[in-house]
């Protein structure tokens, strides 16, 4: 997937600086975007869908993690979207997690997948038992069949959520509930593609216990349910991560019986931009940006005069015209990144004057000065 980059020319690499973070700034606010969205699956199936926001997930399964979506191909139209720019723009994607035993349609009896590949077992041997080690089998097994048997294109450029719920079968054993959770992001990522944990605080507890996670789920992001407001998912923010090293990247909730989605952190974020340079004709100016973050921002220019844009006056440089005498010229800028809102905001204007030089007499113009 294409990544965003601070792009600038030499003529105004030295008039562009571009924080790492947000910061404060003398002359205004921190302003900020947030990315919000929904997620889908088949329960929506033959419904319209909502708008294509930011956010963008849809279910593979149809509530096991051994079922297909039967809508998945025209649910993926709807959240792969192209950006505004034509840059991919891909759904994520999330899958049922379980650990049925031999009450699950297939359950393995050595150290192979449903369709016979060997898979690396680090908890052990499985010999058929309902314990982690097959367990782990098992949940690298689904996780297989999800990229390859459900017909998700792209598989491997996209995030796929784990979705660890009461409501699928799992054992006593909450180790062995683990090592299936571990074995489907195992597969996930050698296959290429982020991994990521969708559950509630409760769910997770009595499902997985006291299990602290391990090299297969570090890191991953969560992204926390069971809100029913607005506010009660931001809350949910300030929660522990599920997996050790991992963040709360988005969390949920449901009204009007559909499910709401919206980030933890900030989409862009940015300061009022400054203009360097006093406004004479002929002189030229340049775009002071600080506090724009978090990362990877790409940057779109737009210079006006008396507010109006001005025709090929596009980078972060721009030479006062002298049309310009008299008008006050401006610069929008416009910050965004994959995944997240742009962030518009436009400086102060500076008042264009002629140059400041006084006139050059010679002895064939003395009549014309009156002296």
């Amino acid at each position: 997937m294409r990544r965003w980059t601070v792009l600038a020319t030499a003529a105004v690499a030295a008039a562009l600086t571009v924080g790492a973070a947000p910061a404060a700034h003398a002359d205004g606010p921190v302003r900020t975007t947030t990315a919000t969205g929904h997620d889908v699956s088949y329960p929506q199936c033959g419904r319209e869908l909502p708008v294509r926001g930011d956010i963008a997930v849809v279910g593979v399964n149809a509530g096991t993690g051994t079922t297909s979506n039967p809508c998945l191909a025209d649910q993926l139209l709807w959240g792969d979207v192209p950006a505004a720019d034509g840059s991919p723009r891909l759904a994520d994607v999330y899958v049922n997690t379980a650990n049925p035993g031999h009450l699950g349609d297939w359950w393995p009896a050595a150290d192979l997948t449903r369709t016979g590949s060997p898979v690396v077992n680090p908890q052990g041997r499985c010999t058929g038992a309902e314990n982690a080690a097959c367990a782990y089998v098992y949940g690298y097994s689904i996780g297989v069949d999800d990229l390859h048997a459900r017909g998700v294109v792209s598989a491997a450029d996209r995030t796929w959520w784990l979705d660890v719920e009461t409501m699928n079968s799992w054992s006593w054993d909450r180790d062995a509930n683990l090592a299936s959770i571990e074995g489907m992001a195992a597969a996930i990522r050698d296959a290429g593609a982020e991994v990521g944990v969708y559950s509630t605080p409760r769910q997770w507890r009595l499902i997985v216990g006291d299990g602290t996670p391990s090299v297969a789920l570090a890191g991953a992001p969560s992204w926390i349910a069971g809100a029913t407001t607005k506010g009660g998912a931001l809350a949910n923010c300030g929660a522990r991560p599920f997996t050790p090293g991992g963040r709360i990247r988005m969390v949920q909730w449901v009204q009007d019986d559909q499910d709401h989605d919206i980030a933890c952190g900030v989409g862009v974020a940015g300061t009022t931009p400054e203009i360097d340079g006093a406004g004479e004709v002929g002189e030229h100016l340049g775009v002071r940006l600080t506090g724009w973050g978090p990362f990877d921002l790409h940057f779109d220019y737009q210079w006006t005069r008396d507010g109006a844009p001005i025709d090929g006056a596009t980078t972060g440089a721009y030479t006062v015209a002298p049309e310009d005498a008299g008008a006050a010229v401006a610069v929008r800028v416009t910050g965004s990144r994959l995944g997240a809102p742009p962030l518009t905001l436009t400086s102060d204007p500076v008042v264009v004057t002629q140059p400041s030089v006084a006139p050059q007499l010679t002895p064939g113009r003395i009549a014309q000065w009156g002296i």
